[in-house]
């Protein structure tokens, strides 16, 4: 396991330069909270909304340019994971779908037990515009981990095309595309019910809670 870790920092490394100069070119790119990221240490859950096929990238682009953030471990639909076989290359993990929460979520465990990084999306999946339920993964981690949890809440006023093709080149050529990326205050899974979870009611609490701090994240 240790030299596929260190394979994918390798790999996320060499890109961060220049899809951040990709980045700050097409879009109007911007972080802030990076400075709360010094109380999660070097290992923690990053909960993330979902708005777009961008998000991944946005998430490693907001992490300082820092041996000690990298590499980040997504959780990726079996379909994707399967047929993107560089997937497997870059970070993602299979997520295992229908399968008990114990199953699903021992990757991810077992990469924080070992300090590191994961990026979950407590929705699962790409919100357009609907309110969706949280699922209870990022909750179960979290209670087995005892990790400190990072709410990171992306907005943008990209739209359907752009998250699904591209988008129009001339918008983006002109900028008129933004990614605000902000990184709020880190919390024990405890402080989102008052206890830690224990049981599938409570885990989809928690992850209620989890999402809810990510949208207000400041």
């Amino acid at each position: 396991m240790r030299i596929r870790i260190n394979f994918i920092k390798i790999i996320q490394l060499l890109v961060y330069l220049p899809f951040m100069l990709f980045y700050r070119i097409l879009f109007d790119f911007k972080v802030s909270g990076t400075d709360k990221l010094k109380k999660a240490g070097d290992s923690f859950i990053l909960a993330v909304n979902h708005i777009s096929y961008l998000d991944p990238m946005a998430v490693s682009l907001s992490m300082p340019f820092r041996l000690k953030y990298l590499p980040l471990f997504y959780m990726a639909y079996d379909y994707l994971y399967d047929i993107l076989f560089f997937y497997r290359f870059v970070g993602a993990v299979r997520s295992n779908e229908g399968k008990d929460l114990d199953f699903s979520c021992r990757q991810l465990i077992d990469i924080l037990a070992n300090g590191g990084r994961v990026v979950i999306y407590p929705e699962g999946s790409i919100n357009r515009g609907v309110k969706m339920r949280p699922r209870r993964g990022i909750s179960y981690v979290a209670a087995k981990s005892n990790k400190l949890i990072v709410p990171l809440k992306i907005g943008s006023n990209l739209d359907g095309s752009i998250n699904n093709i591209g988008g129009k080149v001339i918008d983006l050529l002109t900028r008129k595309h933004w990614i605000k990326v902000v990184i709020g205050e880190p919390f024990k899974i405890e402080d989102t019910i008052g206890k830690i979870p224990e049981n599938l009611k409570e885990f989809r609490l928690a992850s209620e809670d989890i999402l809810r701090r990510i949208e207000t994240a400041s």
